[in-house]
């Protein structure tokens, strides 16, 4: 047997099972060779992703360096100096690989592409200034502030522009389909009113300078008859069975008109910008009830509750509702939005979405009144100008200064269960006049709906164990 006398706080190697014939290997005097690798080397290399377990570290008492065995050609640090009783006992246990943490599920759930249920936004160089969705095909016509005429196919996967025609050398103030489709109706700030035949494209009847000021809003009345507004007030109705001249006009503002709904068959709204809405008799064609005068003017207009309530969306923010037939006061009102309501479409019987100023499209609860929570915003929280639903109601689309038309699937909204919807509440009147930080954070507590693509801080961590 070998003598020698071994180094000073080195550990001895007793025996090494691995060894064919039982050799026993002698530990040689550690002289800073290349052959003492540090058991470092492997830990330092690998790299530890989610879901790897941590490797265990130097055991306490165990020395930092490994002796090559001499008997074994190209050996490597993977012989431990250990038996294999000693890391049994002195190994950590090992986690159940499949156990994720809730952490990491949330963060890769997040990172996910989800599947698209409403199609991309419509990029355009122009600012849009009106949308009309095809009451039948699946097309959207855009107007522009160039006077062009833009109409597109839609679908989840991408947009094809079908058709591009310059109608005017001035703005498209406004544009519509009909009741069919087979119709769309345009009218252009040089004051000329015209109808496209949907099949040709073809302009089917032009009505040239038919106003004395610039035309402000369009609305068909039927497959015939439609209503055109202007800058000054003034309401004329159009028969295209008789295209020479126009078979209604009064004025009955001293500002803009802005929008016109249809009650029923035989009453016509139009609401105006000096505050007041008027309804005309279609029977007479003669004007019949107006409002008395308010604060803001009034901007769009809708029907909820089975078309027996008026709403009407003013430059302040305030929703008013009028009774049918009863057009002279509100009966009730709902305050709340931080901006003008600029446009809005309702959606069911007691749900409308509105456009507001501050850049935000809002799905509004009626009867019992709530916010039910953002549905969309546009870029740099430019204000909404348009919008407009398809004919199942389950996309909504609008229009800002960013040269964008964005999509929004509310079918969630025929689904929701409001009994359990928390109210949300009337937003602070001081967002009203903040344009500060603070304005910022009230929006960002604002509870966002599925279609915003926006998450609620609460909801992120409501899938994580107690």
């Amino acid at each position: 047997m070998c003598k020698f006398k071994p180094s000073t706080g080195g550990d001895l190697v007793e025996s090494s099972d691995d060894i064919d014939g039982g050799v026993v290997v002698v530990a040689a005097e550690d002289d800073g060779s290349e052959d003492s690798p540090s058991d470092d080397s492997d830990s330092d290399e690998d790299s530890i992703d989610n879901e790897d377990i941590a490797d265990v570290g130097d055991e306490a008492g165990q020395s930092g360096s490994q002796i090559s065995n001499p008997f074994f050609a190209g050996a490597d640090s993977d012989v431990s100096d250990t038996s294999d009783e000693e890391e049994d006992q002195n190994e950590e246990p090992k986690e159940d690989v499949d156990e994720e943490d809730d952490l990491i599920k949330a963060l890769k759930a997040a990172r996910e592409k989800k599947e698209r249920n409403s199609p991309p936004d419509i990029k355009t160089s122009e600012l849009i200034t009106d949308i009309s969705f095809h009451p039948e095909s699946d097309l959207i016509a855009i107007g522009n502030i160039s006077g062009d005429l833009s109409v597109f196919s839609y679908d989840n996967e991408e947009n094809k522009l079908q058709k591009k025609l310059k109608l005017s050398k001035k703005t498209l103030r406004g544009i519509e389909f009909n009741g069919s489709g087979s119709s769309l109706l345009t009218i252009s700030k040089d004051k000329t009113f015209r109808i496209l035949d949907t099949e040709t494209w073809a302009v089917r009847n032009k009505y040239v300078k038919c106003h004395d000021s610039a035309l402000y809003s369009v609305y068909s009345l039927n497959e015939h008859v439609s209503v055109t507004g202007d800058e000054d007030g003034f309401v004329k109705m159009w028969d295209d069975r008789t295209p020479d001249t126009s078979v209604m006009t009064f004025k009955r503002f001293d500002e803009y008109v802005s929008s016109f709904l249809s009650m029923d068959e035989r009453i016509l709204i139009a609401a105006s910008g000096e505050g007041t809405i008027q309804s005309f008799d279609l029977r007479t064609k003669k004007p019949d009830i107006q409002s008395e005068v308010y604060d803001a003017e009034m901007n769009c207009l809708g029907t909820v509750r089975s078309g027996t309530k008026l709403v009407v969306g003013t430059g302040e923010g305030k929703l008013y509702l009028f009774t049918k037939d009863q057009y002279g006061l509100h009966s009730d009102q709902f305050p709340g939005h931080p901006d003008g309501v600029n446009c809005l479409v309702p959606i069911t019987d007691n749900v409308v979405i509105t456009g507001c100023e501050d850049g935000n499209v809002r799905a509004v609860h009626l009867y019992p009144h709530r916010f039910l929570g953002v549905v969309g915003s546009h870029d740099d929280q430019f204000p909404i100008e348009r919008l407009d639903v398809n004919t199942t109601g389950e996309l909504v689309s609008s229009v800002s200064h960013d040269n964008r038309v964005r999509f929004w699937n509310v079918a969630y909204l025929e689904e929701m269960d409001y009994e359990k919807t928390k109210k949300p509440g009337i937003l602070p009147k001081s967002v009203i006049r903040s344009k500060s930080k603070k304005q910022a954070a009230a929006r960002e507590d604002e509870h966002q709906l599925p279609s915003s693509g926006r998450t609620n801080k609460a909801e992120f961590f409501s899938g994580f164990k107690e």
